[in-house]
């Protein structure tokens, strides 16, 4: 009876990265639909019977090798919750990061024009997160007088156009907030 106990005990110490990750993912990346409705559930049931398995099928191991085993699976219930997240618009979770991870390396080929003639597309080739990046770069030659607005956007943001520095992060998507945010952290 002890060993069951302690082994549920893994068990949920081992599901709290997957709910700390969907914490992160609803923060980051928000726009998910009615998908998250169903996958959250879904995904959190697989990564539930993925680490049960594991733990299952590894308890009479001793504490190192029982952690060193469970540890790849943690891993993997990681990715799965960051792969399934379902997104309604945007390109998928490791596509957009990989997008991010692309226009912070790159900080220093974006120019102006990343910026000034971005306009949104559905088909999610890395623009926007160019647009928060470039954003960043060129912040003091965005004019302040309510002429531009975000993302180049009228229709949508019309109500919110740039009209001092302060006020940009929090008008910008989520995860572009998380990138201004790495560029202000990074002192670029």
């Amino acid at each position: 009876m002890r060993t069951n106990r302690r082994n549920l005990i893994y068990a949920l110490i081992a599901l709290l990265p997957t709910l700390f990750m969907f914490h992160i993912l609803i923060t980051l990346f928000p726009y998910t639909g009615l998908g998250r409705i169903l996958v959250l559930p879904l995904v959190f049931i697989l990564n539930a019977v993925l680490i049960i398995s594991v733990i299952y099928l590894i308890r009479k191991l001793g504490p190192l090798c029982y952690t060193l085993v469970l540890l790849p699976f943690i891993l993997l219930s990681i990715w799965n919750t960051i792969y399934f997240y379902p997104q309604e618009f945007s390109p998928s979770i490791p596509k957009q990061i990989s997008y991010s991870i692309s226009a912070i390396n790159h900080y220093d080929d974006l120019t102006m024009v990343d910026w000034e003639r971005y306009t949104f597309t559905a088909n999610g080739n890395g623009d926007s997160e160019r647009y928060a990046a470039a954003l960043y770069k060129y912040k003091h030659r965005v004019p302040l007088d309510g002429s531009l607005y975000f993302y180049n956007d009228t229709d949508f943001h019309k109500d919110s156009p740039i009209k001092n520095l302060n006020g940009i992060p929090p008008e910008l998507y989520p995860h572009h907030q998380f990138i201004w945010w790495l560029l202000k952290t990074l002192n670029k």
